[in-house]
Protein backbone atom coordinates (compact mmCIF):
# COMPACT_ATOMS: atom_id res chain seq x y z
CA UNK A 1 0.00 0.00 0.00
CA UNK A 2 3.03 2.16 0.50
CA UNK A 3 4.28 2.10 -3.29
CA UNK A 4 0.52 2.13 -4.50
CA UNK A 5 0.44 5.69 -2.13
CA UNK A 6 3.75 6.56 -3.91
CA UNK A 7 3.36 5.59 -7.06
CA UNK A 8 -0.58 8.00 -7.21
CA UNK A 9 1.44 10.66 -5.65
CA UNK A 10 4.10 10.39 -8.48
CA UNK A 11 1.58 10.26 -11.03
CA UNK A 12 0.23 13.27 -10.18
CA UNK A 13 -2.72 12.82 -7.31
CA UNK A 14 -1.87 14.82 -4.03
CA UNK A 15 -1.42 13.28 -0.83
CA UNK A 16 -4.43 15.58 0.29
CA UNK A 17 -6.73 14.22 -2.20
CA UNK A 18 -6.25 10.55 -1.00
CA UNK A 19 -6.70 11.64 2.24
CA UNK A 20 -9.95 13.81 1.31
CA UNK A 21 -11.66 10.05 -0.47
CA UNK A 22 -10.24 8.37 2.41
CA UNK A 23 -11.74 10.14 4.85
CA UNK A 24 -14.91 10.38 2.53
CA UNK A 25 -15.18 6.50 2.29
CA UNK A 26 -15.28 6.12 6.22
CA UNK A 27 -17.97 8.85 6.01
CA UNK A 28 -20.31 7.20 3.82
CA UNK A 29 -19.98 3.73 5.98
CA UNK A 30 -21.09 5.42 9.03
CA UNK A 31 -23.58 7.46 7.67
CA UNK A 32 -25.17 4.31 6.52
CA UNK A 33 -25.16 1.95 9.23
CA UNK A 34 -25.16 4.65 12.52
CA UNK A 35 -27.57 7.56 11.22
CA UNK A 36 -28.49 10.01 12.19
CA UNK A 37 -24.65 11.10 12.88
CA UNK A 38 -26.11 14.39 14.69
CA UNK A 39 -27.44 12.87 17.73
CA UNK A 40 -24.45 10.13 17.90
CA UNK A 41 -21.53 10.83 20.92
CA UNK A 42 -18.42 10.88 18.72
CA UNK A 43 -14.69 10.16 19.98
CA UNK A 44 -11.92 10.30 17.21
CA UNK A 45 -8.23 9.15 18.39
CA UNK A 46 -5.82 10.29 15.92
CA UNK A 47 -2.57 9.40 15.57
CA UNK A 48 0.52 11.41 13.90
CA UNK A 49 0.89 9.96 10.68
CA UNK A 50 -1.74 9.49 7.13
CA UNK A 51 -3.86 7.15 9.31
CA UNK A 52 -4.01 10.26 11.94
CA UNK A 53 -4.38 12.61 9.19
CA UNK A 54 -7.49 10.40 8.10
CA UNK A 55 -9.18 10.94 11.66
CA UNK A 56 -8.77 14.27 11.85
CA UNK A 57 -10.28 15.16 7.80
CA UNK A 58 -13.00 12.59 9.03
CA UNK A 59 -13.66 14.93 11.90
CA UNK A 60 -13.75 18.00 9.72
CA UNK A 61 -16.51 16.17 7.26
CA UNK A 62 -18.46 15.25 10.21
CA UNK A 63 -18.70 18.81 11.35
CA UNK A 64 -19.65 20.25 7.83
CA UNK A 65 -22.26 17.52 6.62
CA UNK A 66 -23.75 16.68 10.01
CA UNK A 67 -22.49 18.89 12.92
CA UNK A 68 -22.62 16.24 15.72
CA UNK A 69 -23.58 17.97 19.16
CA UNK A 70 -20.71 15.70 20.77
CA UNK A 71 -17.50 15.48 18.99
CA UNK A 72 -13.90 14.64 20.60
CA UNK A 73 -11.05 15.25 18.31
CA UNK A 74 -8.12 13.04 21.00
CA UNK A 75 -4.38 13.44 19.36
CA UNK A 76 -2.15 10.71 20.68
CA UNK A 77 1.37 13.14 20.09
CA UNK A 78 1.83 16.89 20.35
CA UNK A 79 1.35 19.10 17.63
CA UNK A 80 4.99 19.31 16.56
CA UNK A 81 5.12 15.47 16.26
CA UNK A 82 3.36 15.06 13.95
CA UNK A 83 3.45 14.92 9.88
CA UNK A 84 3.51 17.10 7.41
CA UNK A 85 -0.18 15.91 5.87
CA UNK A 86 -1.59 15.20 9.79
CA UNK A 87 -0.22 18.51 9.97
CA UNK A 88 -2.39 20.41 7.10
CA UNK A 89 -5.45 18.58 8.33
CA UNK A 90 -5.30 20.04 12.09
CA UNK A 91 -4.89 23.50 10.51
CA UNK A 92 -8.15 23.19 8.70
CA UNK A 93 -9.36 21.87 11.95
CA UNK A 94 -8.75 25.00 13.60
CA UNK A 95 -9.41 27.25 10.66
CA UNK A 96 -13.64 26.04 11.19
CA UNK A 97 -12.94 26.59 14.58
CA UNK A 98 -13.25 22.53 15.70
CA UNK A 99 -11.48 21.72 19.31
CA UNK A 100 -9.06 19.22 19.69
CA UNK A 101 -7.05 18.16 22.70
CA UNK A 102 -4.54 15.45 24.04
CA UNK A 103 -6.07 14.84 27.22
CA UNK A 104 -8.71 12.36 27.67
CA UNK A 105 -12.42 14.20 28.40
CA UNK A 106 -14.00 13.56 31.92
CA UNK A 107 -17.55 12.45 29.84
CA UNK A 108 -15.14 10.03 27.38
CA UNK A 109 -17.84 6.42 28.55
CA UNK A 110 -20.72 8.16 26.87
CA UNK A 111 -18.89 7.70 23.59
CA UNK A 112 -21.64 6.00 21.52
CA UNK A 113 -19.20 5.74 18.21
CA UNK A 114 -15.24 5.75 18.74
CA UNK A 115 -12.69 6.31 15.79
CA UNK A 116 -9.90 4.78 15.61
CA UNK A 117 -7.18 6.34 13.44
CA UNK A 118 -4.09 6.35 15.74
CA UNK A 119 -2.19 3.80 13.50
CA UNK A 120 -1.76 2.64 10.11
CA UNK A 121 -0.37 0.15 7.64
CA UNK A 122 3.30 1.41 7.80
CA UNK A 123 2.90 0.45 12.05
CA UNK A 124 5.08 -2.96 13.02
CA UNK A 125 4.92 -4.59 16.20
CA UNK A 126 3.10 -3.85 19.49
CA UNK A 127 1.93 -0.17 20.07
CA UNK A 128 4.20 1.62 22.22
CA UNK A 129 3.14 4.38 24.46
CA UNK A 130 1.14 7.02 24.32
CA UNK A 131 -0.84 4.41 21.83
CA UNK A 132 -1.20 1.43 23.93
CA UNK A 133 -3.10 3.47 26.65
CA UNK A 134 -4.97 4.68 24.09
CA UNK A 135 -5.91 1.36 22.16
CA UNK A 136 -7.11 0.60 26.40
CA UNK A 137 -9.27 3.76 26.63
CA UNK A 138 -11.00 2.78 23.29
CA UNK A 139 -11.58 -0.85 23.84
CA UNK A 140 -13.05 -0.11 27.46
CA UNK A 141 -15.61 2.31 26.34
CA UNK A 142 -19.33 0.80 27.53
CA UNK A 143 -21.26 1.33 25.35
CA UNK A 144 -19.72 2.67 21.99
CA UNK A 145 -19.42 1.19 18.93
CA UNK A 146 -15.49 0.86 17.48
CA UNK A 147 -14.85 1.50 14.11
CA UNK A 148 -11.06 1.31 12.65
CA UNK A 149 -10.11 3.53 9.63
CA UNK A 150 -8.17 1.27 7.06
CA UNK A 151 -6.91 -1.29 10.01
CA UNK A 152 -7.34 -1.56 13.95
CA UNK A 153 -4.69 0.09 15.95
CA UNK A 154 -2.58 -2.43 17.45
CA UNK A 155 -5.49 -4.33 20.06
CA UNK A 156 -8.31 -2.28 18.72
CA UNK A 157 -11.52 -4.69 18.99
CA UNK A 158 -13.22 -3.01 16.08
CA UNK A 159 -16.91 -3.56 14.99
CA UNK A 160 -15.93 -2.00 11.65
CA UNK A 161 -12.68 -1.91 9.93
CA UNK A 162 -13.52 0.82 6.62
CA UNK A 163 -10.09 -0.44 4.76
CA UNK A 164 -8.82 1.68 1.94
CA UNK A 165 -8.07 0.14 -2.31
CA UNK A 166 -7.79 -3.62 -0.84
CA UNK A 167 -8.40 -5.88 2.49
CA UNK A 168 -4.67 -5.95 4.19
CA UNK A 169 -3.45 -9.22 4.83
CA UNK A 170 -3.89 -10.05 9.03
CA UNK A 171 -7.61 -8.23 7.98
CA UNK A 172 -8.18 -11.57 6.19
CA UNK A 173 -6.04 -14.26 7.82
CA UNK A 174 -7.39 -12.95 11.17
CA UNK A 175 -11.13 -11.25 10.77
CA UNK A 176 -12.19 -8.88 13.60
CA UNK A 177 -15.70 -7.76 13.26
CA UNK A 178 -17.05 -6.35 10.09
CA UNK A 179 -14.35 -5.44 6.64
CA UNK A 180 -15.44 -3.14 4.20
CA UNK A 181 -13.29 -2.05 1.39
CA UNK A 182 -14.04 1.45 -0.18
CA UNK A 183 -11.68 3.21 -3.09
CA UNK A 184 -10.19 6.41 -2.70
CA UNK A 185 -8.59 6.70 -5.93
CA UNK A 186 -5.29 4.74 -6.57
CA UNK A 187 -3.65 3.45 -9.38
CA UNK A 188 -4.21 -0.12 -10.45
CA UNK A 189 -2.86 -2.50 -7.55
CA UNK A 190 -1.06 -5.51 -9.24
CA UNK A 191 -0.59 -8.52 -6.60
CA UNK A 192 0.07 -11.96 -6.62
CA UNK A 193 -1.97 -12.23 -2.97
CA UNK A 194 -5.81 -12.19 -3.72
CA UNK A 195 -8.43 -12.84 -1.95
CA UNK A 196 -11.59 -14.68 -3.96
CA UNK A 197 -15.24 -12.83 -4.01
CA UNK A 198 -18.00 -14.63 -6.05
CA UNK A 199 -17.11 -12.47 -9.05
CA UNK A 200 -13.47 -14.02 -9.72
CA UNK A 201 -15.29 -17.49 -10.02
CA UNK A 202 -17.10 -17.07 -13.46
CA UNK A 203 -17.56 -19.13 -15.54
CA UNK A 204 -18.52 -21.52 -12.81
CA UNK A 205 -22.21 -22.35 -12.15
CA UNK A 206 -22.98 -20.72 -15.41
CA UNK A 207 -25.95 -22.26 -17.61
CA UNK A 208 -24.78 -25.27 -19.71
CA UNK A 209 -24.98 -24.80 -23.41
CA UNK A 210 -28.91 -26.57 -24.46
CA UNK A 211 -26.78 -29.25 -26.89
CA UNK A 212 -24.46 -30.66 -23.42
CA UNK A 213 -24.33 -34.62 -23.21
CA UNK A 214 -22.30 -36.08 -20.28
CA UNK A 215 -19.18 -36.42 -22.38
CA UNK A 216 -19.07 -32.65 -22.29
CA UNK A 217 -18.71 -32.43 -18.61
CA UNK A 218 -15.35 -35.16 -18.09
CA UNK A 219 -14.97 -38.45 -16.88
CA UNK A 220 -13.38 -38.43 -12.81
CA UNK A 221 -11.29 -41.33 -11.72
CA UNK A 222 -11.38 -41.84 -7.99
CA UNK A 223 -8.73 -44.34 -6.61
CA UNK A 224 -9.46 -44.92 -2.69
CA UNK A 225 -11.51 -47.19 -0.59
CA UNK A 226 -9.08 -50.08 1.04
CA UNK A 227 -10.65 -52.04 3.61
CA UNK A 228 -12.50 -50.35 6.24
CA UNK A 229 -12.40 -46.68 4.40
CA UNK A 230 -15.13 -46.97 1.84
CA UNK A 231 -17.28 -44.32 3.22
CA UNK A 232 -13.86 -41.69 2.05
CA UNK A 233 -14.30 -43.49 -1.89
CA UNK A 234 -18.18 -43.09 -1.78
CA UNK A 235 -17.84 -39.50 -0.08
CA UNK A 236 -15.78 -38.15 -2.77
CA UNK A 237 -17.38 -39.97 -5.69
CA UNK A 238 -20.81 -38.44 -4.58
CA UNK A 239 -19.49 -35.05 -4.43
CA UNK A 240 -17.86 -35.82 -7.86
CA UNK A 241 -21.65 -36.63 -9.69
CA UNK A 242 -23.61 -33.90 -7.85
CA UNK A 243 -20.81 -31.38 -8.47
CA UNK A 244 -21.30 -31.65 -12.09
CA UNK A 245 -19.00 -34.12 -13.66
CA UNK A 246 -20.48 -36.20 -16.84
CA UNK A 247 -19.41 -39.57 -15.48
CA UNK A 248 -17.35 -41.09 -12.35
CA UNK A 249 -15.76 -44.40 -11.95
CA UNK A 250 -14.70 -45.46 -8.54
CA UNK A 251 -11.23 -47.72 -7.91
CA UNK A 252 -10.86 -49.72 -4.81
CA UNK A 253 -8.08 -52.52 -3.95
CA UNK A 254 -10.73 -53.89 -2.10
CA UNK A 255 -13.06 -56.35 -3.99
CA UNK A 256 -16.15 -55.72 -1.36
CA UNK A 257 -16.43 -51.89 -2.15
CA UNK A 258 -20.20 -51.37 -3.48
CA UNK A 259 -20.83 -47.14 -4.63
CA UNK A 260 -23.19 -45.81 -2.46
CA UNK A 261 -24.97 -44.70 -5.47
CA UNK A 262 -26.08 -46.24 -8.87
CA UNK A 263 -25.12 -43.13 -10.63
CA UNK A 264 -21.16 -43.91 -10.01
CA UNK A 265 -19.45 -46.59 -11.64
CA UNK A 266 -16.70 -48.92 -10.44
CA UNK A 267 -13.60 -49.98 -12.22
CA UNK A 268 -11.05 -52.82 -11.38
CA UNK A 269 -8.13 -52.15 -9.44
CA UNK A 270 -5.98 -54.52 -11.29
CA UNK A 271 -6.61 -52.81 -14.37
CA UNK A 272 -4.90 -49.81 -13.79
CA UNK A 273 -3.57 -48.16 -15.08
CA UNK A 274 -5.07 -49.03 -18.86
CA UNK A 275 -8.88 -48.12 -18.20
CA UNK A 276 -7.58 -44.73 -16.73
CA UNK A 277 -6.97 -43.84 -20.30
CA UNK A 278 -9.19 -41.28 -21.51
CA UNK A 279 -10.43 -39.91 -17.78
CA UNK A 280 -10.59 -36.27 -17.66
CA UNK A 281 -9.77 -36.05 -14.30
CA UNK A 282 -8.10 -38.39 -11.76
CA UNK A 283 -8.06 -38.09 -7.75
CA UNK A 284 -6.15 -39.80 -5.93
CA UNK A 285 -6.30 -40.77 -2.02
CA UNK A 286 -9.49 -40.90 -0.08
CA UNK A 287 -9.29 -44.38 1.84
CA UNK A 288 -6.76 -45.30 -0.12
CA UNK A 289 -4.33 -47.03 2.45
CA UNK A 290 -0.57 -46.99 2.62
CA UNK A 291 1.58 -49.89 1.20
CA UNK A 292 4.75 -50.05 -1.08
CA UNK A 293 2.63 -51.22 -4.01
CA UNK A 294 0.43 -48.18 -3.50
CA UNK A 295 3.28 -45.99 -2.94
CA UNK A 296 5.01 -47.12 -6.19
CA UNK A 297 1.26 -46.63 -8.30
CA UNK A 298 0.98 -43.05 -6.66
CA UNK A 299 4.73 -41.60 -7.44
CA UNK A 300 4.02 -43.18 -11.13
CA UNK A 301 0.99 -41.74 -11.55
CA UNK A 302 1.94 -38.22 -10.42
CA UNK A 303 5.22 -38.19 -12.59
CA UNK A 304 3.58 -40.02 -15.51
CA UNK A 305 0.22 -39.45 -16.02
CA UNK A 306 -0.88 -36.58 -18.99
CA UNK A 307 -4.08 -35.50 -17.35
CA UNK A 308 -4.76 -33.13 -14.23
CA UNK A 309 -4.19 -35.06 -10.68
CA UNK A 310 -6.10 -34.03 -7.49
CA UNK A 311 -3.71 -36.15 -4.54
CA UNK A 312 -5.50 -36.39 -0.77
CA UNK A 313 -4.98 -38.15 2.04
CA UNK A 314 -2.79 -41.27 1.78
CA UNK A 315 -1.57 -40.45 -1.29
CA UNK A 316 0.21 -36.73 -0.22
CA UNK A 317 1.73 -39.28 2.81
CA UNK A 318 2.70 -42.04 0.19
CA UNK A 319 4.62 -39.11 -1.79
CA UNK A 320 6.30 -37.36 1.34
CA UNK A 321 8.44 -35.49 1.53
CA UNK A 322 8.00 -34.15 -2.02
CA UNK A 323 11.15 -33.65 -3.69
CA UNK A 324 10.43 -34.08 -7.62
CA UNK A 325 8.60 -31.58 -9.51
CA UNK A 326 5.41 -32.88 -11.81
CA UNK A 327 5.15 -32.35 -14.76
CA UNK A 328 1.15 -32.10 -15.87
CA UNK A 329 -1.56 -30.71 -13.54
CA UNK A 330 -1.27 -31.49 -10.06
CA UNK A 331 -3.46 -30.37 -7.16
CA UNK A 332 -2.08 -31.13 -4.04
CA UNK A 333 -4.37 -30.41 -1.32
CA UNK A 334 -2.91 -31.21 2.18
CA UNK A 335 -3.94 -30.45 6.02
CA UNK A 336 -1.37 -28.90 8.13
CA UNK A 337 -0.46 -32.46 9.39
CA UNK A 338 0.37 -33.61 6.00
CA UNK A 339 2.13 -30.09 4.73
CA UNK A 340 4.70 -30.63 7.41
CA UNK A 341 5.25 -34.07 6.01
CA UNK A 342 5.23 -32.70 2.39
CA UNK A 343 7.41 -30.12 3.20
CA UNK A 344 9.78 -32.44 5.66
CA UNK A 345 9.91 -29.56 8.21
CA UNK A 346 7.55 -27.38 10.39
CA UNK A 347 5.08 -25.13 8.71
CA UNK A 348 6.65 -21.44 9.46
CA UNK A 349 4.09 -19.48 7.34
CA UNK A 350 1.09 -21.15 5.73
CA UNK A 351 1.70 -18.39 3.06
CA UNK A 352 5.03 -18.64 2.35
CA UNK A 353 5.24 -22.34 2.69
CA UNK A 354 2.72 -22.84 0.39
CA UNK A 355 4.02 -20.87 -2.35
CA UNK A 356 7.39 -22.71 -1.44
CA UNK A 357 6.03 -26.33 -1.86
CA UNK A 358 3.98 -24.84 -5.26
CA UNK A 359 6.82 -23.45 -7.01
CA UNK A 360 9.25 -26.67 -6.17
CA UNK A 361 6.78 -29.03 -6.85
CA UNK A 362 5.13 -27.11 -10.24
CA UNK A 363 2.16 -28.43 -8.01
CA UNK A 364 -1.41 -26.02 -6.98
CA UNK A 365 -1.12 -26.36 -3.36
CA UNK A 366 -4.36 -26.14 -1.78
CA UNK A 367 -3.44 -25.88 2.13
CA UNK A 368 -6.64 -26.13 3.71
CA UNK A 369 -7.91 -24.85 7.47
CA UNK A 370 -9.18 -21.38 8.35
CA UNK A 371 -8.53 -19.30 5.51
CA UNK A 372 -7.20 -22.12 3.12
CA UNK A 373 -4.39 -20.96 0.61
CA UNK A 374 -4.01 -22.03 -2.83
CA UNK A 375 -1.14 -21.35 -3.74
CA UNK A 376 0.33 -21.88 -7.47
CA UNK A 377 3.38 -22.47 -9.18
CA UNK A 378 3.63 -19.28 -10.97
CA UNK A 379 3.39 -17.29 -6.98
CA UNK A 380 0.21 -16.18 -7.87
CA UNK A 381 -1.73 -17.03 -4.41
CA UNK A 382 -5.21 -17.06 -2.80
CA UNK A 383 -6.93 -16.84 0.13
CA UNK A 384 -10.39 -18.49 0.65
CA UNK A 385 -12.81 -16.55 3.12
CA UNK A 386 -15.24 -19.36 3.27
CA UNK A 387 -15.51 -21.58 5.99
CA UNK A 388 -17.21 -23.11 9.26
CA UNK A 389 -16.37 -25.33 12.28
CA UNK A 390 -18.83 -27.26 10.49
CA UNK A 391 -16.10 -28.55 8.44
CA UNK A 392 -14.45 -30.22 11.28
CA UNK A 393 -15.64 -33.55 10.42
CA UNK A 394 -14.07 -36.96 9.00
CA UNK A 395 -14.97 -36.90 5.36
CA UNK A 396 -15.00 -33.31 4.60
CA UNK A 397 -11.62 -33.45 2.87
CA UNK A 398 -13.15 -36.52 0.81
CA UNK A 399 -15.61 -34.01 -0.27
CA UNK A 400 -13.55 -31.11 -1.51
CA UNK A 401 -11.09 -33.72 -3.24
CA UNK A 402 -14.46 -34.85 -5.58
CA UNK A 403 -15.81 -31.21 -5.81
CA UNK A 404 -12.30 -30.42 -7.10
CA UNK A 405 -11.66 -32.98 -9.60
CA UNK A 406 -15.61 -32.35 -10.88
CA UNK A 407 -14.37 -28.43 -11.28
CA UNK A 408 -11.77 -29.68 -12.80
CA UNK A 409 -13.21 -31.87 -15.50
CA UNK A 410 -15.62 -28.94 -16.46
CA UNK A 411 -13.40 -25.75 -17.09
CA UNK A 412 -10.54 -27.68 -18.83
CA UNK A 413 -9.79 -24.39 -19.77
CA UNK A 414 -10.10 -22.43 -16.62
CA UNK A 415 -7.68 -24.98 -14.13
CA UNK A 416 -6.87 -22.00 -11.64
CA UNK A 417 -10.69 -21.11 -11.22
CA UNK A 418 -11.83 -24.31 -11.21
CA UNK A 419 -9.35 -24.65 -8.17
CA UNK A 420 -10.83 -21.40 -6.51
CA UNK A 421 -14.09 -22.25 -6.77
CA UNK A 422 -13.65 -25.85 -5.41
CA UNK A 423 -12.39 -24.84 -2.18
CA UNK A 424 -14.81 -21.55 -2.08
CA UNK A 425 -17.78 -23.76 -2.66
CA UNK A 426 -16.69 -26.39 -0.27
CA UNK A 427 -16.36 -23.62 2.43
CA UNK A 428 -19.50 -22.59 1.73
CA UNK A 429 -21.31 -24.96 2.15
CA UNK A 430 -20.14 -25.61 5.51
CA UNK A 431 -21.15 -22.15 6.11
CA UNK A 432 -24.94 -22.98 5.05
CA UNK A 433 -25.08 -26.38 6.62
CA UNK A 434 -24.12 -24.34 9.86
CA UNK A 435 -27.16 -21.95 9.29
CA UNK A 436 -29.45 -24.46 8.38
CA UNK A 437 -28.19 -26.89 10.45
CA UNK A 438 -26.15 -26.52 13.50
CA UNK A 439 -22.13 -26.61 13.68
CA UNK A 440 -21.98 -29.47 15.74
CA UNK A 441 -24.40 -31.55 13.97
CA UNK A 442 -23.46 -30.86 10.13
CA UNK A 443 -21.96 -34.13 8.63
CA UNK A 444 -19.65 -34.08 5.34
CA UNK A 445 -22.02 -36.78 3.62
CA UNK A 446 -25.14 -33.82 3.97
CA UNK A 447 -22.47 -31.08 2.63
CA UNK A 448 -23.74 -31.44 -1.03
CA UNK A 449 -27.10 -30.79 -0.47
CA UNK A 450 -26.18 -27.31 -0.04
CA UNK A 451 -23.83 -26.97 -2.90
CA UNK A 452 -26.89 -25.91 -5.29
CA UNK A 453 -27.49 -22.78 -2.96
CA UNK A 454 -24.09 -21.71 -3.28
CA UNK A 455 -23.86 -22.47 -7.09
CA UNK A 456 -26.71 -19.68 -6.96
CA UNK A 457 -24.84 -17.45 -5.56
CA UNK A 458 -22.80 -17.34 -8.26
CA UNK A 459 -25.06 -16.58 -10.65
CA UNK A 460 -27.02 -13.84 -9.08
CA UNK A 461 -23.90 -12.34 -6.92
Amino acid sequence: MRAADAAAVKAGIPAVILMENAAYGVLRELERRYAPLEKQRIAIFCGKGNNGGDGLALARLLHVHHRPAWLKVILAFDVEDMTESATGQLKMLEALGIPYTMQIPLDLAVTTLAIDALLGTGASGAPREPIASLVAQINALPIATRVAVDIPSGAVQADLTVSFEAPKLLQVLQPMGELVVVPIGLPVLHSQLQLTTRADLQPVGAPRAAASYKNSFGHVAILGGASGKHGALNLAGTTAIRAGAGLVTLYSPDAGFVPLLPDLMMGRWQDIPKTLQGKSVLAIGPGLGEDADKKKLVADLYLHWPAPLVLDADALNLLSPLTEAASFPRVLTPHPGEMKRLLGRDIVDRIEDARELAKRSHCIVVLKGDRTVIAFPDGETWINPTGSPALAKAGSGDVLTGLTAALLSQYRDHTKTAVIAAVYLHGRCGELAAQHQHEMTSLASTLCEYLPEALHELSYP
